[in-house]
């Protein structure tokens, strides 16, 4: 039997990818008409399957929520533009308000259809699947946002690592704003033998960006003790929503950074690797929810806004026919000893 192969299936009228790794006993479920998706990212330890990605019930649970399980593609921008308004190039862009508080938030194709581009399996290659999405295919994009684009997203299961290669491209004739980043959903604990309380989180950041009401002032600081990950933290009943700055710090291109989340009660980790494109760590933990979310940005909050007052905001800025391109991994793992 191959090791790596892709089953199809319809579940309530939605088109579902399983990547398979019969190696590692690792499977993930990509749904590309509820914004090419992964609704289920599981792992086997010691034989017994875990839930690496927090996922939905059911698929109409991520058709009605998507931004709140799975992992969650951010673009043209991540997290909120303030008021969802800001100008470039001459054009003032309005965009709906999403977040409760009056700020457009997590891009424009998370919940949205895109298209299976190519898809594959292989001893070498591990099984993938590559997605696209196509501004000129939304017409009702225009109106929000007035830049063309194309981006393809490829999900790659392979070694019980579930790894992702992005590429955005500016099909337009006028330079274009953008961000990117992800919203992945770890649960906590792991599996039931960990408490939220021994559970701990560490990258490479120390410094945070100054919010007010979850927007950026334009003032980067050192974060509190508490918050510094850079020599681990305790998540313990710690309440996170904060944009950490200088996640690729040191990084040549080619080289990744890792941010862990560690739950010792299973003794498994998730790494979260990015390339050196990604600045920023935005970490999400809320009290109300057993999750936490370790995303990678290109940019910070509001980064178009920031960038118009003259802020190192990490925008990049495409010119006609450009294209950007970055790559994230989720590594689940037993943990290293005395983590």
């Amino acid at each position: 039997m191959e090791t790596y192969s892709i089953l199809e299936r319809s579940d309530g009228g939605e088109a579902v990818y399983e990547l398979v790794d019969r190696g590692t006993g690792s499977s993930a479920s990509i749904v590309p008409g509820i914004g090419a998706q992964c609704a289920r990212y599981v792992r086997s330890f010691r034989g017994r399957p875990v839930d690496i990605l927090a996922g939905p019930e059911h698929l109409s649970d991520l058709r009605n929520n998507p931004v709140l399980y799975g992992n969650p593609i951010l673009f043209p921008f991540p997290n909120r533009i303030k008021g969802g308004v800001f100008e470039f190039g001459g054009k003032r862009v309005q965009l709906p308000a999403g977040d409760g508080l009056g700020n457009a938030i997590h891009g424009l194709v998370l919940s949205r259809s895109w298209a299976v581009k190519a898809k594959g399996a292989s001893e070498a290659e591990g099984a993938w699947i590559t997605c696209v999405f196509d501004w000129a295919d939304h017409p009702d994009l225009g109106s929000l946002w007035p830049f063309p684009f194309a981006i393809e997203y490829t999900y790659r299961l392979r070694d019980g690592r579930l790894e992702s290669s992005v590429r955005a491209s500016n099909t337009g004739s006028e330079p274009m704003p953008m961000g990117f980043g992800v919203h992945p959903w770890f649960p906590v604990p792991l599996t039931s033998a960990g408490s939220r309380a021994s559970c701990r989180l560490k990258a490479p950041v120390d410094r945070v960006w100054e919010l007010d009401r979850l927007v950026p002032t334009g003032v980067v600081r050192d974060a509190a003790p508490e918050r510094a990950l850079r020599a681990g933290i305790a998540l313990g009943d710690l309440e996170l929503d904060d944009v950490y700055a200088g996640l690729n710090e040191g990084l040549a291109p080619g080289e990744f950074s890792e941010s862990v989340y560690h739950d010792p009660g299973c003794g498994i980790e998730i790494a979260v690797r990015a390339d050196a494109s990604f600045r920023e760590l935005v970490v999400y933990a809320p009290g109300l929810r057993p999750v936490v979310c370790l995303e990678p940005y290109t940019c910070t909050t509001d980064a178009f806004n920031l960038s118009a007052w003259g802020v190192d905001s990490g925008t990049i800025v495409l010119a006609p026919g450009e294209s950007w391109a970055g790559e994230i991994v989720y590594e689940p793992r037993p943990a290293a000893p005395g983590a």
